[in-house]
């Protein structure tokens, strides 16, 4: 049995320009991957408006003015027209956009599917210190359903707790699909180690959509958009320019293990290792942090770091 899917993952060069600019942009990049034959695409975290002249000017006006600059609802044009290329490519597009409903902002993965309709979102849910000013955390993880297989979603810092991916393993996703926009100096672990290993670990396939930027290319860091087979081997990406990298992986492909050592019957590494959980041990993974243990809402990190009062843009 296989169950191939083709992916876009989009790789945005970091630059200032305005919002039309950059949404159009987006949508010529879309296109770029529907006439390559993609049945899903991902596009970086923030990528409509991050970077953007009108998010730089909001900025200094606090919270209320960015979302209200750069906040999107449901419904807004540009992810009509989002919806207008799924159905024309017959693809499933997941943009992360600042999400605005009434008084509720939410950093959003919309997964967008083949007939237009929205399949389900996901609000990223761990917050960075300081993003809690600008939206607020998510409460649910939730694994999507779409025509190409259950998508596991992540936004930027969401990698670092492995809690998450776990969970999208054990609600049966077929594919993880990491949005960021994650460019500074140690980034290059995440690929190199973090990244592969999440993928043999949980035995699935991962996608990330990202920036590239004109530092990259003479410093050789591997932060762009790329995608991981379920050995946690790179099947597509690297490159350090714009574009969007397209791979193939196959949804039953995993990795396999023996059952016993020494003996000739290989099975399922991953639904082997699956039952020989303990979840009667995890308790202290769901036990509520203590005060001293918990930086509220990430005052002490912005204390020392005053930058982290401006909102993520």
């Amino acid at each position: 049995m296989s169950r191939s899917v083709r992916l876009g993952l989009v790789n945005l060069l970091m630059q200032s320009e305005t919002l039309a600019a950059r949404r159009q942009r987006l949508l010529s990049l879309v296109d770029e991957a529907g006439r390559a034959g993609c049945q899903i695409v991902l596009l970086p975290e923030f990528a409509d408006h991050h970077g953007t002249l009108e998010a730089a000017q909001a900025g200094p006006g606090g919270p209320a003015q960015t979302r209200q600059v750069v906040g999107l609802a449901p419904d807004a044009p540009w992810l009509r027209q989002l919806a207008e290329r799924a159905q024309q490519y017959r693809l499933v597009v997941i943009p992360d956009v600042l999400l605005c409903e009434g008084e509720r902002a939410t950093n959003a993965a919309l997964v967008i599917g083949p007939d237009g309709t929205l399949l389900g979102r996901y609000a990223k849910t761990h917050l960075a210190p300081g993003e809690n000013r600008l939206v607020a955390a998510g409460d649910t993880i939730d694994t999507i359903a779409t025509p190409y297989g259950r998508l596991g979603l992540l936004i930027c810092w969401d990698i670092h707790f492995a809690e998450l991916t776990r969970v999208h393993e054990l609600q049966g996703a077929d594919l993880l699909l990491w949005s960021t926009m994650r460019q500074v100096e140690h980034e290059d672990m995440l690929w190199r180690a973090v990244l592969p290993a999440r993928c043999w670990e949980h035995s699935l396939p991962l996608a990330v959509s990202t920036y590239v930027s004109v530092h990259q290319q003479p410093l050789r860091r591997p932060m762009a958009a790329t995608l991981f087979n379920a050995f946690g081997q790179v099947v597509a990406g690297g490159a350090t320019t714009e574009g969007v990298v397209v791979g193939t992986v196959d949804l039953d492909e995993r990795p396999r293990d023996r059952r016993y050592w020494g003996q000739p019957d290989w099975v399922d590494a991953g639904a082997y290792y699956r039952r020989y959980r303990r979840p009667d041990l995890y308790g202290p993974l769901t036990r509520p942090l203590s005060a001293e243990e918990r930086e509220p809402d990430g005052a002490a990190a912005v204390a020392h770091y005053p930058e982290l009062t401006s909102p993520l843009i």
